[in-house]
Formats: structure tokens, sequence, C-alpha cells
């Protein structure tokens, strides 16, 4: 029979719905024992009368979830939450402190105007703290510089995409800023090098 494979774990499962899970329960197990009693050949009375009692305390528990079910559909229902009205989001833009990135303009001697002017046009970006700095030949030399460029780390990549489109407006025709990745660590901050 079907009932009869039922094993206890799965009807134990029943009682994550509490007493209406209890009841169901208490039904398929009063049915089991009905079942059983009258597979035999000569039913016992006294065990249907027990089972009969067994059934009427299962049809009271299964009246009572049925009622506690009506009278309280629901648990209380949760709060939703508020999308943040336009002030608050304006505040909180305003408060969110905006990544700032440092940058170092390194340059040869003769091309100190171009640097100055790659300098002033940073300056107009709030998101940039610029500092400018000579570059000697034996600093150009230990960098390996060969040409201007750009250096920035593998998380900066992005921001250093950015900083090389904000300035090609700057720049002449025959200059071009090249991205150059390198390995060591310095957060937050890139180096431009501007070579004559």
């Amino acid at each position: 029979m079907i009932i009869a494979q039922f094993q206890v774990s799965e009807l134990a499962g029943f009682l994550k719905y509490g007493i209406s899970g209890l009841s169901a329960i208490a039904f398929i197990l009063s049915f089991y024992l009905l079942s059983r009693e009258s597979s035999r050949a000569k039913p016992r009375s006294e065990m249907l009368r027990s089972i009969r009692m067994f059934m009427g305390l299962t049809l009271v528990l299964g009246l009572v979830s049925g009622v506690a079910a009506i009278l309280n559909p629901t648990g209380p229902e949760p709060e939703k939450k508020k999308a943040p009205s336009k002030k608050t989001a304006l505040v909180n833009k305003i408060v969110t402190p905006r990544k700032v990135w440092n940058i170092e303009v390194f340059y040869d001697a003769g091309a100190k105007p171009l640097a100055e002017q790659l300098v002033d046009e940073l300056n107009a970006y709030k998101d940039y703290k610029v500092k400018i700095t000579t570059l000697t030949a034996s600093r150009k030399k230990e960098l390996k510089i060969n040409r201007s460029q750009i250096r920035y780390e593998l998380a900066e990549k992005e921001a250093a995409g950015q900083l090389q489109k904000r300035l090609d407006s700057v720049l002449p025709q025959d200059v071009m800023l090249n991205l150059k990745q390198i390995t060591s660590s310095s957060p937050d901050y890139l180096s431009i090098f501007v070579c004559d």
C-alpha cells in the first residue's frame, strides 16, 4: 500500500506546517491503522473502537487547524522599504566622498610648456590632485622612459583611460600619451611622463 511506504522522516516533514501538518500526519496514521485492521480476516472490535476514537481526535485537530487558518490567514506583512527621496539621494551624493587621484606630471626640460598646459587642464577637474616634477636624465634612464606616457597599475586601467581621453584634446597632433601598465603599487596614483 502507498501509506505503508511512508517513512517516519517523510511524516516528520509535515511538522514544519504546524497544527495543519500535525493533523495531516494524524489523518494518514488513522487511515493506515484502519486499512491494516480491515485487511485482517476478522477485524477486532476493540481495535476498531480505538481507531474510531483516534479518527475523532484527528477530526477535531483538523477542525482546530482549519479555524486557526481562517482566523489568522497570514502573519504580519513585512514592511516594504521605501525608495529614498530625491532629497535623501542628493544628500547621500554630497556626503559620499569623491575619489581623488594623485597625478604627478614628469617632464623633460624642453617639454615644460606642454607639461604646464596638461597640469592646467587637469586642475579643471575636481577628482585630480596634480603635482609637476622635472624628469632628470638619470630618473628617465632608471624608469626606462623613451616616449610620453601615462603609467598605471592593473586596477587603475579605467582611470588611466579616462585621463588619456581628457588630455587628448590639449595635446599637439605630433604628441601622444601611450598607456603603460606597471607592477609597482601606489594606490590612487597615476604618473604622466612628457618627453620632448
